[in-house]
């Protein structure tokens, strides 16, 4: 397989050198070429038809936001991932990005107090995003095996199956999550009968702000979650940045808890709780999943069931 073709594009020297060695280092990765602003990206693409652009925001001549909707006139299937800092004006800048058009961002490591800690850092954010949103699957150190086919059972006409009790709706996303949220989120009517919480990779800054902008343009309250808070049909709950959040029923009442754990699932506290996690949502008594590849909606699994990383489940 050839390798992924990066344009990287940032008006720093010393930006451009840490991105191009730290992709230099991944076999899959090419760096075709580099860029100082938006005006001479626009140019290269045409020159060198990279895979994926990296795009820094502050920019001469033609900053990142302002190049995204020309290269999206021109390259609407072009994979972008900024490259922005971690504060709330580059959240913001970041969340404008993203609507305009832009596939995913990393933020800039900061306070590392040594190169190689930046560039590992960039390593692990930026190149499996890269690999993402070109389709490239990591290979697994483990030897091969063959496949086994696996007839795969039919499913059940969605009339004839039982009509499942919901009270949670629980959405998890990753890449391209934020613009998939606001689409999904402005169409959810104002009287949803259900609370919806979500589960969406970003840091701190940024899920607050997510939740501010999408409540602005949807019918329900969209807000980032909060210990203790009560669930209410008609809002949605972001989980807070670097934060695992669960639902944990009280009585007749839903209520939000939030931890710092190891990224694993924990055991649940209490009859039908819902646990999140940055790869996806598990629960001790998931009802089921819709799966976006076409199959449509699974039944209750046993316990620990996992929802697709981009798919939503109800429990």
């Amino acid at each position: 397989m050839p390798p992924i073709r990066i344009l990287v594009v940032d008006d720093s020297v010393l930006i451009r050198k840490v991105l191009c060695d730290a992709l230099a280092s991944d076999p899959a990765i090419e760096v075709a070429g580099t860029a100082a602003d938006g005006r001479i990206a626009l140019t290269k693409i045409t020159q060198l038809n990279p895979d994926l652009l990296t795009l820094g925001v502050e920019m001469p001549n033609l900053s990142g936001l302002e190049a995204i909707p020309e290269i999206r006139k021109l390259y609407p299937k072009l994979p972008i991932i900024m490259f922005s800092t971690l504060t709330e004006s580059g959240a913001a800048t970041t969340l404008d990005a993203l609507a305009l058009g832009a596939s995913d961002y990393v933020t800039k490591p900061s306070n590392t107090g040594s190169l190689d800690v930046t560039m590992e850092r960039i390593k692990q954010d930026l190149i499996p995003k890269i690999k993402a949103l070109c389709g490239v699957r990591e290979v697994s150190a483990r030897p091969a095996v063959a496949a086994i086919p696996v007839k795969r059972p039919a499913l059940a006409a969605a009339s004839t199956l039982p009509a499942p009790r919901v009270d949670v709706l629980a959405v998890g996303t990753s890449t391209g999550g934020p613009n998939a949220l606001a689409e999904l989120l402005q169409a959810i009517p104002g009287d949803f009968p259900v609370p919806i919480v979500i589960v969406q990779h970003m840091p701190p800054v940024f899920t607050r702000m997510l939740a501010e902008r999408l409540g602005k343009k949807a019918a329900i309250k969209v807000r980032e979650g909060e210990p203790g808070i009560r669930l209410q049909p008609g809002e949605a709950w972001i989980a807070p940045g670097d934060y695992h959040m669960t639902v944990e029923r009280h009585g007749t009442s839903m209520q939000l808890a939030m931890n710092q754990g190891p990224g694993k699932l924990l055991p649940a506290r209490g009859r039908r709780t819902l646990s999140f996690r940055g790869g996806g949502v598990w629960s001790e008594h998931t009802r089921g999943s819709y799966d976006r590849d076409g199959f449509g909606w699974r039944s209750r699994r046993a316990n620990g069931s996992r929802a697709r990383r981009s798919g939503v489940c109800a429990g």
